[in-house]
């Protein structure tokens, strides 16, 4: 007798296309892999083939376009096709990683009576205000001036129609419900579910490979003691505080065997480079693949995550999955008593918490670790615990599962 597991239709359709790096590469594939861990089967439907889809039963629906005017046309493009490959496939529910100008997902779902689970993990409206550039020439840059305001109207309906139609909305903390409370959406059909770690990928273990340590040679980091930092190059990163704290260790010469490894890309690595660049104790490693950052954060004694709060003034609201790396990798942490890192992780038992953008007590926690092996031992093997405990993407998933287990009775009534 053949028994079948319970089916769950992924998509994704994310415009950024061919990324090999990055939290939303690592939360894709967290997820997918949660379910298979947790015996559901899922169909993936996406708008490209994106790293480690081949892994997964995957069909991709092909943009007309990869622009803005792409995004927005394809809803209706790639409507027939998602619509008839979740309609084959029956799934309890449908889960969509969403994305700022997809309407099209929320419309199938509501047409075949199938709850959607919508992955809800920042406001498209909230990036579009805070993270724009005034890039390009003139004439690129009128434009966007004339057209911005209506298109941010256009992705505040796109926003609530998913928002207001979704059978279940999963946030990453505890500030994205707030803000989805204060827009009267109610609270039992929001999760507060933080990202995660695959800790198989994301092991200590990993340092004795021979990987490792010819990346240690190629480096140049023999016998010294490695602060990492893996994320984008942004102010809310805490880039500047960063900056200024390994200016000063390193200009009064704090700790004579240090090297800083840094890890990514974004705005502000320019101006960091031509602050630190001519130290060289300092690698500015460049965007690092997926597959391969685990390597990297391997050579890492220390590993600092300095967020600083976000420039609207109001709670952080992310859930940073370097946070979850760091602590599987079983390293010293110094991080940001900020919004979920700060309720994650606990001053003095897997981490040294700072206040946001504080130089002085930056400074303070990365020289304390790196002075004390033992100290960071012991915090990075109760970080690793936690992790283990708590934070796997197979935990991820399970409460994802548990919170749907209602819709999909419910849609059987």
């Amino acid at each position: 007798m053949t028994i079948h597991k319970p089916r769950v239709a992924y998509v994704r359709t994310q415009f950024v296309f061919n990324l090999r790096a990055g939290g939303s590469v690592g939360h894709t594939l967290g997820v997918l892999h949660g379910f298979r861990e947790n015996d559901w089967e899922p169909l993936v439907l996406s708008n490209e083939r994106f790293f480690g889809s081949e892994a997964f039963n995957c069909t991709v629906v092909t943009p007309i376009l990869r622009t803005v005017p792409g995004q927005l046309l394809y809803n209706i493009h790639a409507k027939r096709s998602l619509k008839a490959r979740i309609r084959k496939w029956k799934p309890a529910f449908i889960y969509h990683r969403f994305t700022g100008y997809t309407f099209v997902v929320c419309s199938i779902a509501r047409e075949l009576r199938i709850p959607l689970v919508l992955e809800f993990n920042s406001f498209e409206t909230w990036k579009m205000k805070y993270w724009r550039t005034e890039r390009g020439g003139l004439i690129r840059r009128l434009l966007r001036r004339l057209l911005y305001p209506r298109l941010r109207r256009m992705v505040g309906w796109i926003e609530e129609y998913n928002l207001r139609n979704a059978s279940l909305i999963v946030v990453v903390s505890r500030a994205l419900e707030t803000t989805l409370l204060e827009l009267g959406i109610p609270q039992h059909r929001i999760l507060v579910n933080p990202n995660g770690v695959d800790t198989d990928r994301f092991d200590p273990a990993v340092e004795n490979t021979h990987t490792c340590k010819g990346l240690r040679q190629r480096l140049g980091v023999q016998g010294k003691i490695v602060v990492g930092f893996s994320g984008t190059f942004g102010p809310w990163h805490g880039i500047p505080q960063l900056t200024q704290a390994i200016g000063r260790i390193l200009k009064e010469r704090m700790l004579p065997d240090i090297h800083f490894l840094l890890l990514g890309d974004g705005e502000l690595r320019p101006a960091m480079e031509a602050e630190l660049g001519h130290y060289g104790c300092v690698t500015f490693a460049g965007t690092v693949p997926y597959s391969e950052i685990q390597y990297y954060l391997a050579l890492c004694d220390v590993l600092v995550s300095p967020h600083s709060p976000q420039l609207d003034g109001k709670e952080f609201f992310g859930s940073p999955t370097k946070l979850f790396e760091y602590m599987a990798m079983s390293k010293g942490i110094v991080a940001s008593r900020l919004g979920q890192i700060g309720q994650v992780l606990e001053q003095g038992r897997n981490a040294i918490l700072v206040e946001p953008g504080n130089v002085d007590q930056l400074v303070d926690g990365i020289c304390l670790l790196a002075r004390d092996k033992g100290l960071r031992e012991e915090l990075g093997r109760n970080a690793r615990e936690e992790a283990l405990a708590s934070h796997t993407w197979k935990n991820n998933v399970e409460r994802v599962i548990a919170a749907a287990a209602g819709l999909v009775d419910e849609r059987h009534r």
